[in-house]
């Protein structure tokens, strides 16, 4: 078994596949009791990490920034001064949990003499295999990508573990929590219960029509006249679009302010539940203690969704799905396929289920 005094964490990056990698947090403060956990991740995510009691350093890295600009002589100063602040970390284990190049290089500048990664089938580019030392293969078992991170976290310590009793925890600060009270209760006094819709992705292949939003929350009205709907975005685009929806759904219905990601999560956690494509806000809100119902399509729920129970999701039924294409001759026949009557149903389910 192993014994180890501090340990780095290496997922940089995107925001569902950071939040995908938090249980290997509680997982090794029970396999290695005492542990310093640190952790590497792109700046843009790094203030979800802060907070959580079980990491006792965040290493933000400017990662999208230093590509943008690779030929500097100020980009290639600022990477040298993070290699020196990564390697007087004094690692005794590095897990490089995301399989890329750019995973591989940070684990590697680390200076941790012991680097587990993942095997040939399971890193994202073969180039990150020169980087690790320690490749551990995934099990017939491990479809879903947290058991995929945690078999590779394991495997220091014999290569099991529980996911059902391991959690992603995002825990908002007072002062988040009191940000969204008073946002949600400022909205809606008297709603409940209260749906958060976040309908915007980044791959057109994951989103749904507005109007697949639409009907599905007039169905869901109908059945719960009280409840109150906040649709929430990320950029000028998808803020657009949910205030189309929003006004076409109508009363009842109203779009959430500009917010930080930790303020969102505690807006999430404070209303409850929350309905989406495979996007990184739908990670938000489960980490954050909401209950979720998504919508599949380019992507694997089985693979990605949240896997704990409060948590469903809808796979479109194409026998292509899961095509991990970002753009498709079929996209319009693969957005038909879920039905608004579907999602109603399995969001009314989520509902009573927290009652």
């Amino acid at each position: 078994m192993a014994d180890f005094r501090r340990v780095l964490i290496v997922k940089l990056s995107a925001l569902g596949d950071v939040l995908h990698a938090l249980p290997a947090v509680p997982y090794l403060l029970r396999a290695a009791p005492g542990t310093e956990i640190h952790w590497a991740v792109d700046r843009r995510f790094a203030d979800l990490l802060q907070g959580n009691p079980g990491i006792s350093k965040v290493i933000p890295l400017p990662i999208r920034e230093w590509k943008g600009r690779i030929g500097s002589v100020g980009t290639w100063r600022e990477a040298l001064a993070a290699a020196k602040a990564l390697r007087d970390g004094r690692y005794d284990a590095a897990f490089d949990v995301q399989g890329n190049l750019k995973s591989g290089v940070v684990a590697f500048l680390s200076g941790a003499p012991l680097r587990y990664g993942f095997d040939r089938a399971g890193a994202r580019e073969a180039p990150n295999l020169v980087f690790t030392n320690r490749k551990v293969p995934s099990r017939e078992e491990d479809r879903h990508v947290i058991r995929k991170i945690l078999r590779v976290v394991s495997a220091p310590f014999g290569g099991e573990f529980d996911l059902a009793s391991l959690r992603a925890e995002i825990v908002p600060s007072e002062s988040e929590a009191r940000t969204a009270d008073r946002i949600v209760s400022g909205i809606f006094p008297s709603a409940a219960p209260i749906l958060v819709v976040h309908p915007g992705s980044t791959w057109e292949t994951k989103k749904m029509d507005p109007d697949f939003w639409v009907r599905t929350v007039r169905l869901l009205k109908g059945r719960l006249p009280g409840m109150g709907v906040l649709l929430s975005w990320g950029n000028p685009e998808e803020r657009a679009e949910a205030d189309g929806i929003a006004r076409a759904i109508g009363e009842g219905t109203a779009l959430l302010p500009p917010l930080t990601l930790r303020e969102l999560a505690a807006v999430y956690r404070r209303c409850g539940h929350l309905m989406a494509p495979d996007t990184g806000p739908l990670h938000v809100a489960a980490a954050a203690g909401a209950r979720t119902v998504s919508v599949f399509r380019a992507t694997d729920g089985n693979r990605n969704a949240p896997p704990w129970p409060g948590h469903r999701f809808l796979q479109a039924p194409l026998p292509c799905t899961a095509c991990l294409r970002r753009r498709c001759e079929r996209d319009a026949e693969c957005r038909r396929a879920i039905a608004p009557e579907a999602a109603a149903e399995a969001v009314a389910a989520t509902l009573e289920g927290a009652a």
